[in-house]
């Protein structure tokens, strides 16, 4: 594998001007973000936690920004920058529906879909120095089900170039969502791309809830499954998983993609200076998507979703990439040693 060449090619797809207009569906996640930087290692923070709490509580003071959260609207936000339009399906409150119009002012994301008769959404991010630690209230996203979707969401849906289901480990009904909008969806042309998260809030139902996302791959509804290296062995393995569907794996040192038919050696991610780490798969699978759209190779479909989650990590504001920025951005990055 040739990782500059591949670059090279990569640089050269970004600079050109795309004619079509590709259209995504992403559900169900909307939540307000509150990131805590405790710019701190993690046995430290703890032990000053214990003797916090030993003295009876008290207050600790860190750095705190507000962002618009939710895997879902994480990843919209990343696909509009990188210019493909964007349908949200979501439940919110009057006021998250608010706070999500100022969030998405200016960009290509289609919000009349997202319900505002729900609950707001909070997860608290704590930013610690090479891992986080989320606290999340789901709100309506704990019971968001088929019966969430519309006549008219359902028209989109079968529209779309690719409709993704992310956050189903929050979803005490994801998978019945899943089998319904993926079902919905292969009614049309779209590809479907799942996202299932950390499945750590199913609990003791855990492998029973599991179960049900083997018999969707079972029936070819899922494309696309992107995990990470912890999700992976949860839900099956690699080698059992590829047999139904595409596996995308990604880590934070690299990605690989694998199928019944071939897999990609490992794809390095690139050397940047991380200045947060929450939403970084998000990002992740906006460029994942992306290069599905533009038909990529595998190697350059991940070398981009790499591209466009290093991007966001490494600025200060948080902000998604451009197209032409995504490529800029290859020009000088350097890939990390696996």
């Amino acid at each position: 594998m040739d990782l500059s060449n591949e670059k090279e090619n990569l640089i050269k797809v970004l600079r050109k001007k795309n004619s079509k207009r590709f259209n995504i569906v992403v559900m169900p996640h909307f939540c307000i973000d509150n990131f805590v930087h405790c710019n701190q290692k993690p046995d430290i923070f703890i032990n000053n936690l214990k003797a916090l709490l030993a003295q009876g509580g008290g207050n600790i003071t860190f750095s705190q920004e507000l962002h618009c959260g939710g895997k879902a609207a994480n990843c919209a936000s990343a696909l509009s920058s990188l210019g493909l339009h964007v349908t949200l399906i979501a439940k919110t409150s009057i006021l998250g529906y608010k706070l999500l119009k100022h969030f998405f002012a200016g960009k290509d994301v289609e919000l009349s879909h997202v319900a505002k008769d729900g609950g707001l959404a909070f997860t608290t991010a704590l930013e610690l120095e090479g891992s986080n630690l989320m606290l999340s209230y789901a709100g309506s996203l704990e019971n968001f089900g088929p019966e969430s979707i519309s006549s008219r969401d359902e028209k989109i849906i079968k529209k779309a170039d690719v409709v993704c289901i992310s956050d189903w480990g929050l979803n005490n009904k994801g998978t019945a969502l899943a089998q319904h909008v993926f079902s919905i969806a292969k009614e049309g042309k779209a590809k479907t791309f799942f996202d299932p998260g950390d499945p750590s809030p199913k609990g003791g139902k855990e492998h029973k809830e599991i179960e049900g996302i083997n018999r969707l791959l079972a029936k070819g509804l899922i494309d696309m499954l992107s995990v990470n290296e912890n999700e992976v062995i949860r839900y099956g393995t690699i080698d059992f998983l590829k047999e139904f569907t595409m596996v995308e794996l990604h880590t934070a040192s690299y990605a690989m993609s694998a199928s019944k038919n071939f897999t990609t050696e490992k794809v390095p991610a690139f050397n940047v200076s991380p200045l947060r780490l929450t939403g970084a798969g998000d990002a992740w699978a906006a460029g994942d998507i992306f290069g599905l759209c533009l038909s990529l190779p595998a190697v350059q479909r991940l070398m981009l979703a790499h591209a466009v989650a290093a991007y966001y990590i490494s600025q200060p504001q948080g902000k998604h990439a451009k197209r032409h920025e995504v490529a800029s951005f290859l020009e000088d990055a350097r890939f990390k040693q696996i």
